[in-house]
């Protein structure tokens, strides 16, 4: 009974969110398995196959995409191997099913190209995680861009392999993870309560998805195996008074999406290295969002959003 009282570590949306990142990003032509929109908005939303049937809220749902076993983050988008040797153990330690991306090279590089997109998803991940519904965790050292050179088994080192450099911190890292946080506590995007799907009394929903074009992400788009584009409309976030929306784009282009009617303020850009906006809040009707990115936008105007039907996964 106890275990039903306190968050449980969701390894489905580890492997929801590894996937929809980071393998997007490694195979941006190229189906794969399980990596898709459907996938992404049911771990984004509280994993509600996973802890609904049991009468758990979505605070059960510990959220995290590293832990203290495996890759740093930022080994995650590192290296596509594990270099365990270290350890002694000839590298045959350490899982090989890491669902990891180098980004073109195999761990450190100059690269400005690789650089920037290792980056981008690292924000992107620590973004999804700190903003989804349910309790988020992050591994420490992750914030500001740890590595352990490619090991995600060191259990055996208690060295500078493991040990956290600060004096080789990403500041901007840093500062986004910050940003977010403040953002989380703020306006709470998604409260812990299950979204009904159902209009209130001035037709807005809890909760809708949109394509990147404004129509109802509905019906096999969900599962759609190379798009994977998508916006989510909240209605009735936890803490902010005004709807927030949520644009993301893991694909390897940039994304046009359509804006609900309104004014809509920037909150979040991941794709900025320090999260800021730079959309102001015009009463702009498209919106591109970069690459391998997602912003997150708040409305400012009293202008109700277009209403949608909310869809099932």
């Amino acid at each position: 009974m106890l275990l039903f009282l306190r968050p449980s570590r969701n390894d489905r949306f580890r492997d929801g969110m590894r996937c929809f990142w980071i393998q997007s990003a490694a195979s941006p032509h190229t189906p794969v398995s399980n990596c898709t929109r459907g996938g992404f908005a049911m771990r984004l939303c509280g994993s509600s196959d996973v802890y609904q049937p049991s009468r758990r809220t979505p605070a059960k749902s510990l959220n995290y995409v590293v832990s203290h076993d495996g890759f740093t983050l930022r080994d995650l988008v590192s290296y596509n191997q594990r270099h365990n040797l270290a350890n002694g153990e000839y590298n045959r330690d350490g899982t090989s099913d890491n669902l990891s991306f180098n980004c073109g090279a195999e761990g450190p590089s100059d690269d400005p190209v690789i650089q920037a997109l290792r980056q981008k998803l690292q924000r992107a991940l620590l973004a999804t995680t700190l903003l989804a519904q349910g309790t988020p965790m992050i591994c420490a050292g992750d914030e500001i861009g740890h590595t352990q050179g490619g090991n995600n088994n060191p259990y055996c080192q208690d060295n500078t392999i493991t040990w956290i450099n600060w004096l080789a911190a990403d500041n901007d890292l840093l500062a986004f993870t910050q940003h977010v946080l403040r953002l989380r506590h703020q306006l709470q995007p998604f409260h812990n309560q299950w979204y009904s799907g159902i209009a209130d009394i001035d037709g807005v929903y809890d909760l809708s998805w949109w394509q990147a074009d404004g129509s109802v992400l509905q019906g096999d788009a969900w599962h759609h195996p190379l798009t994977r584009t998508l916006a989510c409309l909240v209605g009735h976030p936890g803490r902010s008074l005004l709807p927030l929306l949520l644009l993301v784009n893991p694909e390897a282009s940039d994304a046009e999406f359509v804006l609900p009617r309104g004014q809509w303020q920037g909150l979040l850009d991941t794709a900025h290295p320090r999260g800021e906006s730079r959309h102001q809040g015009q009463g702009a009707s498209h919106l591109t969002v970069a690459a391998n990115s997602m912003l997150l936008l708040q409305q400012t105007a009293s202008h109700t959003p277009q209403t949608m039907e909310q869809t099932s996964l």
